[in-house]
C-alpha cells in the first residue's frame, strides 16, 4: 500500500511539474501575443485600448491578461495573472515588435519614414452596369456576415473595377486599419513580381542563404518556396506552443527562426503551409536588395504608392524584416485595391506594375497542393467558381474572381471559424446578374 501511494505521489509530482513548465512555456506567447496585438492596435491602427480589449484580446488565454500602456514611448506591456511580462514597442512605420531579448533603447532607435502615398478612391460611378447587379440579393449577402458571431469589422464589393457595395462594423469605417494576418503573404508574391520585372531576382535561384550552403537546402529554389513546398521542416500550429508561435512571439527575427529549420523531404515534392516559408522569402528579398533604407521602402514606393493605397503599415520584427506571412495593416478599400492588381493582371492605374504571367503563375495550382494552393494565394479546387484568394486566419479575405469581375474584401475577427467564406462569396456571385 505503501508503494502503492509513493508512486501516486511521484506522478502527481511528475504531472505538476510537467504542468508548470509547460506553462511557463507556452504564457510567454500568450502576453507577447497580447501586448504586440494591442501596440499594433493602438498606434498603428489608431484605435481605442477599450475597443481592443474588448474586441481582439477578449478570448482564451489572452482574455486572462492584464495591459498597462505608456503613451510617451509608445509601448504596451501585458501580463497574464501578473506573471510573464512582455512589452512591445512601436517603431513608427516599421510597426511594432516586442521587445523581449533586444535592448530597448536601440528598438527606439529604429527608423523609417514612410513615403506619401497619395490615396487614390475606388470609383463608383455603377450607372452604366446598375442594371447587372441584383442588388437585394447583395446586401443580404451582405446581412448575413454582420451578425454577431461572424464578428465582421468590413466589407467592400467591387465590380468592373467600381465600387458596388461596402459596410463596415460598430467602431469601424473606411479609414480603419485592420490586420490581414496571412493575407500579407500575398504582399511577399507581389514583392518577388516586382523584383523578377526588375531582373533583380529569378524564381529558378537556389543557394539562397549562407546558412543552407552546405547541406540539401541548398537545393531548394524561390520557386520552391513561392509554393509552400520547400521540403523544410515546419508546425503550423496555432492552438499549441508551435514553430508559427515561436517565430513570431518568442523570437526577434522571424526569418532567421524560419532559415534554420532542417531539411526533411526533396524540395517540390510535399506541399506544406509554412508561415515561416513567406519570412524566409521576405528575408531573400532583403537580401537581394541589401540597403535597408530601400527594402524598407520597397513596398510602399514599388507597390502601395503604384495602387493609390496610402494605409498600408508593413510591420517588421525587431531585425528590420517585413513579417510577410503575418504583419500587415491596411483599410478595407486598400485591400481591395491591391485585389484589383491581380484582377487586372497586375496592372494598375494605367501602369504594369507585376511582370506579364505572373497573375497566371501566382493562381496556377502548385505541383504538390493538390490544387489548393498557387504562389502564396490560396485557391478552391472544390469551387465552380475560378477564385484565387488572399486568407487570413480570422475570416480575413480578399477573393479574386476573374470571370465574374469581382475583387470582394472582408475583413473581421472570426473566433471558432464562424466565418463561412466559401458560403459568403457564392451569395456575392449570386448577385450579378451573368
Amino acid at each position: 500500500m505503501k508503494t502503492l501511494k509513493r508512486i501516486l505521489l511521484a506522478l502527481a509530482i511528475f504531472g505538476l511539474t510537467y504542468f508548470v513548465y509547460n506553462t511557463s512555456l507556452k504564457l510567454p506567447v500568450v502576453t507577447s501575443y497580447a501586448a504586440k496585438d494591442v501596440c499594433s492596435g493602438l498606434f498603428v491602427a489608431n484605435r481605442s485600448l477599450e475597443s481592443l480589449i474588448k474586441n481582439d484580446i477578449n478570448y482564451s488565454f489572452m482574455s486572462k491578461t492584464s495591459i498597462e500602456v505608456n503613451e510617451d514611448e509608445k509601448s504596451v506591456t501585458a501580463r497574464i495573472f501578473g506573471l510573464f511580462p512582455r512589452k512591445a514597442i512601436y517603431r513608427g512605420a516599421l510597426g511594432c515588435c516586442v521587445t523581449d531579448g533586444y535592448n530597448e533603447n536601440e528598438l527606439k532607435k529604429q527608423t523609417f519614414n514612410k513615403p506619401t502615398i497619395e490615396n487614390i478612391p475606388l470609383d463608383t460611378a455603377i450607372s452604366s452596369f446598375r442594371n447587372e447587379i441584383d442588388f437585394e440579393l447583395l446586401n443580404t449577402a451582405l446581412d448575413s456576415v454582420f451578425e454577431h458571431e461572424e464578428r465582421t469589422r468590413g466589407v467592400v464589393v467591387l465590380y468592373k473595377n467600381k465600387l458596388i457595395a461596402e459596410r463596415y462594423g460598430k467602431g469601424f469605417n473606411q479609414s480603419t486599419p485592420l490586420l490581414g494576418w496571412s493575407m500579407n503573404k500575398s504582399i511577399i508574391n507581389a514583392m518577388v513580381g516586382i523584383m523578377k520585372q526588375q531582373n533583380r531576382l529569378d524564381l529558378s535561384d537556389k543557394n539562397l542563404f549562407k546558412e543552407w550552403e552546405m547541406d540539401e537546402r541548398k537545393n531548394i529554389s524561390l520557386n520552391d518556396l513561392m509554393h509552400m513546398s520547400s521540403g523544410l521542416e515546419w508546425n503550423e500550429g496555432y492552438g499549441d506552443l508551435s514553430d508559427v508561435t515561436k517565430m513570431l512571439y518568442k523570437t526577434g527575427s522571424a526569418s532567421d527562426y524560419a532559415i534554420a529549420k532542417q531539411f526533411s523531404v526533396k524540395p517540390d515534392s510535399i506541399w506544406l503551409y509554412s508561415s515561416g516559408t513567406s519570412n524566409i522569402i521576405s528575408k531573400y528579398i532583403r537580401k537581394k536588395i541589401n540597403n535597408d533604407k530601400e527594402y524598407h521602402n520597397f513596398p510602399y514606393l514599388e507597390l502601395f504608392k503604384k495602387i493609390g493605397a496610402s494605409t498600408f503599415c508593413y510591420e517588421t520584427d525587431a531585425e528590420g524584416t517585413f513579417v510577410g506571412s503575418s504583419f500587415g495593416y491596411a483599410c478595407t478599400r486598400d485591400w481591395a485595391k491591391f485585389g484589383l492588381l491581380y484582377l487586372n493582371d497586375g496592372i494598375a492605374n494605367g501602369e504594369r506594375i507585376l511582370p506579364e504571367g505572373w497573375v497566371k503563375y501566382s493562381y496556377t495550382p502548385a505541383k504538390a497542393s493538390n490544387g489548393q494552393y498557387g504562389a502564396q494565394f490560396w485557391l478552391n479546387p472544390d469551387s465552380e467558381i475560378d477564385e484565387f484568394m488572399c486568407i487570413g486566419h480570422h475570416g480575413q479575405m480578399v477573393a479574386i474572381i476573374p470571370s465574374q469581375d469581382l475583387v470582394i474584401v472582408r475583413l473581421g475577427l472570426s473566433i471558432d471559424k464562424h466565418f463561412n467564406t466559401n458560403k459568403f462569396i457564392q451569395n456575392v456571385v449570386n448577385s450579378i446578374k451573368k
